[in-house]
């Protein structure tokens, strides 16, 4: 049983005609005979691959190398791991502060800083920081989450001590040039711009909102009005509060000497000061009672874009194994439920699926699907048929094996490279998970029993108490709306709005 991941909305855009064409355009008679000929040999061709396919073979060993781990005096948390595949190694900083740290007003700042550090500091410019960076064969770039913000550095590994100095110019002495600036918020305001031109996107933001209310974990990007917001003075003392060394840890993974590589990085850090960080606010979300709709006005959309779902467990709940196969099996693999559903079965849409997603303080299961508008109420009616299927019967045989093996098989190949690993491992010690996570993982995923995959799509899988956001055209949906009473409409900045006429 194949569990491949499906394409999600994320990945790829697919147009209307894609979603709907169920064969090839017309061709002159002649070309007919050939392409039907072409058809019957690829089908021939395709049954005897199949009749032929090999038996999966025995699961390989998977180890990694042994890290080491050390506290400098100043509180910065230094980990490294050796691998040799390519002569390359990637340093990734991680300061455990972001979205979720930024004043309700502000949203984005931390993410604002964390590209505006890049952009000078106190011995290099901007060009200069760019150019030493591609000079060591590397990137420069950063990540901004819900908990943590993120700057990696990629580059050939006999220049790993320059770019741990490099790293620590930028993070320690950061100019914040306010031309720069200025160029980073046009380049925001133009993508806040463009992305409410984006049905996912709203979908995805309202499904946030609504379901964390006044939780900071409801921020999922700036707003126009919070990049206005946003100057040089808000970005110097965000700086100045969350980059401390006691606030952060370094990950380094690649074809290096772990020893070696601490050195240099106390060397380069060790006159980081040490300092009181703010610690976030985690207001309590708001409770779930029965199946809300937040439809979001888009009109002469010719398609609905979904999200459904509910609160979930936070990352270092130890449920989390049996959840990720409950996912799995729902509609985070290929050959998921709901894939088999509403596209194999319906052809209601191209790509849906699902994803769990785990935070410090809490975490979110949500559906998604890109779908005709009309099946829009058709589709939701077999996502909440399949839940409720799945709580009242859970999975057993070799739908679970399937996914267990396909979790498993996943896990190496999700840390093959430097980039992967470094995730993984800054997961780790991001939300607290256990050192040996990376190597016990598979076995614990194998060691899910059918009775906890039940149990975990009770918890995770809401039924009667779900969030659902709706991007479309409400004249061209409403009559297929008429199972779901509770119903609140909003523009596309988010603003509630009166019904839409019809």
């Amino acid at each position: 049983m194949s569990f491949l991941k499906p394409a999600t909305t994320e990945d790829t855009e697919v147009t209307e005609e894609m979603r709907v064409r169920k064969g090839f355009p017309s061709v002159s008679s002649a070309s007919s005979v050939v392409a039907f000929l072409m058809m019957a040999l690829v089908s021939i061709a395709a049954s005897a691959v199949a009749q032929e396919r090999p038996t999966v073979g025995p699961e390989r060993p998977f180890q990694l190398a042994p890290r080491v781990e050390r506290a400098l005096p100043n509180g910065l948390r230094v980990i490294v791991s050796r691998q040799t595949v390519v002569p390359k190694v990637s340093v990734t900083l991680t300061v455990l502060s972001g979205y979720s740290s930024d004043p309700a007003d502000l949203t984005g700042l931390a993410n604002f800083t964390a590209d505006a550090i890049q952009e000078g500091t106190k011995t290099r410019t901007s060009r200069e920081i760019r150019r030493d960076v591609f000079g060591m064969g590397g990137s420069l770039s950063s990540t901004v989450s819900q908990d943590f913000s993120s700057l990696s550095a990629r580059g050939l590994a006999e220049f790993a001590p320059r770019l741990i100095d490099l790293m620590a110019d930028v993070v320690m002495n950061p100019t914040l040039p306010a031309d720069e600036i200025a160029i980073l918020k046009h380049q925001r305001m133009q993508t806040a711009s463009q992305q409410k031109a984006s049905p996912q996107f709203l979908a995805n933001r309202e499904f946030r909102r609504a379901l964390f209310g006044n939780h900071p974990y409801a921020r999922t990007s700036e707003t126009e009005s919070s990049i206005q917001a946003i100057d040089r003075a808000k970005l110097v003392a965000f700086h100045r509060d969350h980059y401390r060394p006691n606030n952060a840890f370094i990950i380094i993974v690649g074809a290096v000497d772990p020893n070696a590589m601490v050195i240099s990085v106390e060397k380069s850090f060790g006159g980081w000061t040490k300092g009181d960080v703010p610690t976030p606010a985690f207001a309590a979300a708001p409770t779930i009672a029965g199946r809300h709709v937040y439809f979001i006005q888009r009109p002469n959309s010719i398609q609905s874009s979904i999200a459904a779902g509910n609160m979930a467990v936070k990352r270092s709940d130890p449920h989390w194994y049996e959840m990720t196969l409950a996912n799995a099996i729902f509609g985070g693999a290929f050959n998921s439920r709901i894939v088999r559903n509403i596209r194999e079965e319906k052809g209601y849409t191209y790509s849906p699926g699902s994803v769990l997603t785990g935070f410090a303080d809490a975490g979110f299961y949500r559906f998604t699907a890109d779908v005709r508008n009309e099946v829009t109420g058709a589709t939701l009616t077999e996502v909440f048929k399949e839940i409720d299927k799945f709580r009242g019967e859970g999975s057993d045989g070799a739908e679970l094996q399937g996914a267990k093996a396909y979790l498993r098989g996943l896990f190496p190949i999700q840390t093959a490279t430097q980039a992967g690993l470094a995730a993984t491992l800054n997961n780790v010690y991001v939300f607290g998970l256990p050192k040996d996570y990376p190597e016990t993982y598979r076995a614990k995923i194998a060691t899910v029993t059918p009775e906890q995959v039940k149990g975990a799509a009770s918890t995770l899988l809401g039924s009667q108490n779900s969030v659902i956001a709706i991007v479309g055209d409400y004249a061209k949906v409403k009559d297929q709306l008429g199972a779901f009473k509770d119903v609140t409409f909003l523009d596309l900045d988010g603003k509630p709005i009166a019904p839409p006429s019809p």
